[in-house]
């Protein structure tokens, strides 16, 4: 009967295992190794029951500990995932450490007493087990245990407290988990043995877990939206490494352009088909420091449109992706229409400004929410965009530096935007009267890498290439300093783009002569001074004359604000 009752719930864990990964073959966080574990630990027990001697007792007994010994671990680490909390991970490391330890501990049964002084088997019924006396390591064992337990119940209880974006749901189901472990460990003392009673308790652990899985892939939104955008999408996507290293392509691109068949992954790509040959000559040109954002490509009475984006890695190396999307039919519709086409043109590019106009104005809208939503700032937004402007009318007039009209004008129209990524802050930070902690400061640092993928996502369909790429770099890198130190990317120099060292100055001056609920405003003359004793480190020094010739400018300007502006 007993064997019986351990099959059928090694072939239930089996099945289960079988199933979560049916369900949620995407999900390679600790669920999978959970039920894996849960499985071993179960044919574990199996294999002990079907023992006939003292070796394979032990043998068996082992394989329990590998099965069991990480389940805590593991409950940990989906009980982090589920809660959404942060880990460091050296405490994870050390937490890993220790169970490899005791497993290491427990790996010593048969030859040392130190996990058990002795051992001795037994069968009962048909059924083997042993009987042992513990070690001082199967005494680390069990505070190993207690230990897990107390920190996933304090993880449960601080949730159920204080993140009210975690499903509840999947809390209930966790709880029931650890106080199914609790309840299972006085029951085995009462019985005397494990091999009734951890084996279901694994097998229900499972289901509680499948049942989490479910939760976790309902509310999984970005899950969700990638399901959705691969399976409507109609594009081609190429990765190609910066060395003409073919890195593969999706469905739709192997289906579109069969040479990509042809290329091995890791390999260079073969300069034998037009759109290699392109790509191959896109990069040469990367590398000799030209700029292309798009081309346009026609292939077997086809027409297509190729975008790229550089994903930076470690070293020198990049990974250009190319997006290859297909315009044949907006082509040949052009075409039908003939003599109809400069009329059509015509109204595509009014219909085209007035949504440039609508996105552009709800961008800037966005901005004006953050400040509205940030207790530090005022009109920061106001003020910077006017600095900006009295910077770019002095730098118009000096054409040694190479920009042209367009561009002063996209960084005026961009200046409003630098500080949108605040929107993705928190209130309990932006909203803070005082100073930071280094915590909260860090999260701050953020800002302006999403402020990048805002703008990138709002502007790309309706403005130009040069346009999104000069406000991704104001929103983006505006808290660079010239020395290396400042932030997100630590970019030293020229490394930094043109538009950015500009928006810096502004950003800073109007922070020292703006009052903050932290400070008093500073003096026109405090705040000349450090601009100008920052020359060089946090700012552009090539930027100085431009400065000093704009002093009286911005200071009278803001001498014209009222209270309201301030």
């Amino acid at each position: 009967m007993v064997i019986l009752y351990l099959t059928t719930l090694t072939v239930v864990a089996a099945i289960n295992n079988l199933l979560h990964y049916r369900v949620n073959p995407n999900h390679n966080g600790p669920f999978g190794l959970l039920f894996f574990c849960v499985f071993i630990s179960c044919l574990g027990h199996l294999l002990l029951a079907l023992s006939t001697n003292l070796d394979q007792a032990i043998l068996s007994n082992k394989m329990i500990y590998v099965g069991s010994m990480f389940l805590p671990i593991l409950t940990f680490d989906a009980c982090v995932s589920i809660c959404r909390i942060r880990f460091p991970a050296w405490c994870h490391h050390v937490l890993l450490f220790l169970v490899f330890g005791v497993l290491a501990l427990s790996l010593t049964v048969g030859f040392s007493d130190i996990y058990y002084s002795s051992i001795k088997f037994i069968r009962t019924n048909g059924v083997g087990n042993f009987v042992a006396t513990y070690g001082i390591g199967h005494d680390i064992f069990n505070f190993l245990m207690i230990g897990f337990v107390v920190i996933n119940v304090s993880l449960i209880i601080f949730s159920f407290l204080k993140k009210k974006n975690v499903s509840f749901n999947s809390l209930i189901a966790l709880s029931s988990i650890e106080a199914v472990s609790i309840l299972s460990f006085f029951i085995s003392r009462v019985v005397e043995t494990d091999t009734m009673v951890m084996p279901a308790v694994y097998v229900f652990d499972q289901f509680a877990l499948m049942y989490i899985c479910f939760r976790i892939k309902r509310y999984s939104v970005e899950q969700i939206v990638s399901q959705v955008l691969e399976t409507q999408n109609a594009d081609s996507y190429v990765l190609v490494a910066s060395d003409n290293s073919f890195l593969g392509c999706n469905a739709v691109g192997y289906a579109t352009f069969p040479n990509f068949k042809n290329c091995r992954i890791d390999h260079k790509m073969p300069d034998n088909h037009e759109l290699n040959h392109m790509l191959i000559s896109w990069n040469k040109e990367i590398l000799q420091g030209k700029s292309f954002d798009e081309k346009k490509f026609e292939s077997d009475g086809k027409f297509y449109k190729i975008k790229l984006t550089q994903l930076p890695l470690s070293g020198s190396k990049r990974i250009n992706l190319f997006k290859i999307e297909d315009e044949t039919s907006m082509h040949n519709y052009i075409n039908m229409l003939g003599t109809n086409n400069v009329r059509l043109e015509l109204m595509l590019k009014e219909n085209d400004s007035q949504i440039r106009s609508i996105q552009e104005q709800m961008v800037v809208g966005m901005a004006y929410m953050v400040e509205n939503r940030d207790s530090n700032t005022g009109s920061h937004i106001k003020r910077t965009s006017r600095v900006v402007q009295i910077l770019v009318d002095y730098l118009r007039k000096d054409h040694t530096l190479g920009q042209s009209e367009f561009f002063y004008d996209c960084l005026v129209a961009a200046a409003p935007m630098h500080d949108i990524g605040k929107i993705a802050i928190d209130d309990r930070i932006l909203r803070k009267p005082g100073r930071f902690t280094p915590q909260e400061y860090e999260e701050m640092k953020e800002h302006p890498e999403k402020g990048a993928m805002i703008v990138e996502n709002l502007l790309t369909a309706v403005e130009s290439p040069d346009f999104v790429k000069i406000a991704k770099n104001v929103a983006r890198y505006h808290h660079e300093r010239f020395d290396g130190f400042g932030y997100p990317k630590k970019l030293k120099g020229n490394d930094i783009p043109f538009e950015a060292r500009v928006m810096a100055i502004a950003d800073v001056y109007d922070a020292l002569v703006s009052k903050r609920c932290y400070k008093a405003e500073m003096s026109f003359d405090e705040a000349y001074q450090i601009i100008l004793d920052g020359m060089g480190t946090q700012f552009d020094p090539s930027l100085k004359d431009c400065f000093i010739a704009c002093r009286y400018k911005l200071e009278e300007y803001y001498s014209s604000l009222g209270e309201d502006d301030i």
